[in-house]
């Protein structure tokens, strides 16, 4: 690497921290949350430097970039959530998450079959690329844009859900497609699997490390053995057959909600003692979450790097498929939330859709000849293209959420970072709780 490679990444990487920043204050006064802007400068910067920024020379660090996203977002999600409302919403956020995945796939999977006269295997393989949302792009949002709490949980929650079945419905499907698979027994054997042994590693190893924290709660340096922990859990789970995602989401939950897990343990802990260390992890965790995400969009404007003669290709199906997502995604809002106060936010929860690295990287994988992929190079294309327009709706839904009447941006965030109590749902809220 020359030297004026070497200052060019430094200044970039000093430009997308500014910018992050400047967009997290816009966000607070406009309620624009910066992604576009993150998402255009990765465009330009492929535009105009691809010798050092293009999807090929940053094609080593992509699968490493997208677990750390993955462990440092779920962390801190899983360390912000009141585990007893988290499980008051997770039969909502199962069925949103599981509905909408699965009308999404069928949909998709017929536009593909007969606009695009794939087969039929090809075809479903657009399913877990083009379904659900992303936990990076939906988690440090849904807190933020004034919904009711348990919307945000709910939306929250039902992101961690579709990352999973995206990665594990894609494998899947890629070993029906070469053989190596049975067939749909084997696939839900998978998914079970695959949550079980997630959520009973992430929940022990929680329960184990917050009994070492309170240990050494005055020491300095504690966040950083709590990061070394989360990475091993994460690539421990993944080696068990467990989900890493679920697994850092529990651990996250454990530590964020150390009064109520040390109860149901018998676990001695003095809350008030541990008060200080938990809002020193959270303030620690959101900084570097906040530092992973500003690099995160700007590496998918990056990868977003097509072609002349392949971008209208693109725009078209990426156009017809987010239709198709979003009109469905709306069906699912619509049955998860029937007799339910989040009915209000039915419109948000619609809107924020966003997809993100996971989707284009499966797209790429499937790119590929064998053994992850069927060699079709229209799923980059086409799925980023995907990812790059429901940002963009996210962007904008999540400005017309914080801009409502009533609605309450960040103020339940900054009472939990400085260990406050949550201010009060505004009149028209209590009525509908």
């Amino acid at each position: 690497m020359t030297v004026a490679s070497v200052e060019l990444t430094f200044i970039t990487a000093a430009s997308i921290l500014l910018i992050g920043f400047l967009g997290e204050a816009m966000f607070r006064k406009t309620g624009v949350p910066s992604i576009p802007f993150l998402i255009v400068l990765g465009i330009l910067l492929a535009t105009f430097a691809p010798a050092y920024f293009s999807s090929v020379t940053l094609a080593p660090v992509t699968p490493h970039l997208i677990t750390l996203a993955l462990i440092m977002i779920l962390f801190h999600g899983g360390m912000e959530m009141d585990l007893g409302k988290a499980f008051g919403q997770s039969g909502r956020a199962t069925l949103l998450a599981v509905t909408y995945f699965l009308l999404v796939t069928a949909g998709v999977t017929l536009a593909a079959r007969f606009f695009l006269n794939y087969d039929w295997t090809s075809s479903l393989l657009f399913g877990p690329m083009i379904a659900g949302t992303s936990s990076v792009v939906i988690i440090p949002l849904a807190r933020k844009v004034g919904l009711r709490e348990d919307t945000s949980l709910t939306i929250s929650l039902e992101s961690t859900i579709t990352d999973v079945l995206n990665i594990v419905v894609f494998f899947a499907l890629i070993a029906i497609y070469y053989g190596r698979s049975d067939g749909l027994l084997d696939t839900f054997q998978e998914i079970a699997a695959k949550f079980g042994v997630g959520l009973l590693l992430g929940f022990f190893v929680g329960v184990a490390w917050l009994a070492v924290l309170y240990r050494i709660r005055r020491e300095e340096y504690t966040y950083i053995p709590t990061l070394a922990i989360a990475i091993f859990l994460y690539f421990g789970s993944e080696t068990l057959g467990g989900s890493g995602v679920l697994s850092v989401l529990t651990m996250g939950l454990v530590l964020g909600n150390d009064e109520h897990i040390a109860r149901f343990v018998r676990l001695r802990l003095d809350p008030k003692e541990f008060a200080d260390l938990r809002r020193y992890l959270t303030r620690f965790q959101s900084e570097l979450s906040f530092l992973i995400r500003a690099f995160f969009f700007v590496f998918l404007g990056v990868l977003f790097n097509p072609s002349a003669d392949t971008i209208l290709f693109g725009l078209f199906f990426g156009a017809l498929f987010v239709g198709i997502n979003l009109t469905l995604r709306y069906v699912a809002v619509l049955v998860a939330t029937v007799r339910s106060p989040m009915a209000v936010d039915r419109v948000p929860m619609t809107l924020l859709c966003g997809q993100g690295l996971a989707h284009a990287t499966l797209a790429v994988l499937a790119a590929q000849p064998g053994p992850f992929g069927v060699g079709n190079p229209d799923y980059p294309v086409i799925v980023l293209m995907v990812v790059i327009i429901t940002n963009v709706i996210t962007a904008f839904g999540a400005y017309a959420a914080a801009r409502r009447p009533g609605a309450r941006p960040r103020v339940a965030e900054v009472a939990l970072a400085e260990g406050l109590p949550s201010p009060p749902p505004p009149p028209e809220e209590q009525r509908l709780v």
